[in-house]
């Protein structure tokens, strides 16, 4: 009986082994496994933040665009509105001045013209104030 004692013993140290080599290599597996996972969060992790700093790149590019465009389109109405007010006043000097040389050439009638119309703005006056 002592042979088969030495052989349990030693089948019981063997399975003893075996099952220490496997934990040894499911801890190994396990941490590879982990390593891994690290790795791919970091690449995900890292991924993420250079597609958001490329969007905000991009976002502050077209905002740049549009300001530039609105900064524009600002300058060219004022443009257009200075060259009408330049139109405006030149033609307005255009019409005093025309008005100017037909009362020097007919001032009779351009006086009786303006006694008419003092006339008709003082009864329009009475008339509200009655």
């Amino acid at each position: 009986m002592h042979g088969t004692k030495e052989k349990s013993e030693r089948f019981g140290q063997s399975a003893s082994d075996m099952a220490s080599k496997a934990a040894d290599q499911a801890k190994e597996t396990g941490s590879n496994v982990l390593g891994a996972v690290k790795d791919t969060v970091q690449n995900v992790t890292s991924s993420a933040a250079d597609m958001a700093n490329k969007a905000a790149g991009q976002f502050r590019d077209t905002a740049k665009e549009w300001a530039g465009s609105a900064e524009d389109a600002a300058m060219s109405a004022a443009n257009n509105v200075r060259q009408a007010a330049g139109y405006a006043a030149d033609k307005v000097g255009d019409w005093g001045g025309e008005f100017s040389s037909v009362i020097r050439r007919n001032p009779i009638p351009a006086a009786f013209i303006a006694l008419g119309v003092g006339y008709l703005l003082a009864m329009a006056c009475r008339r509200d104030s009655a």
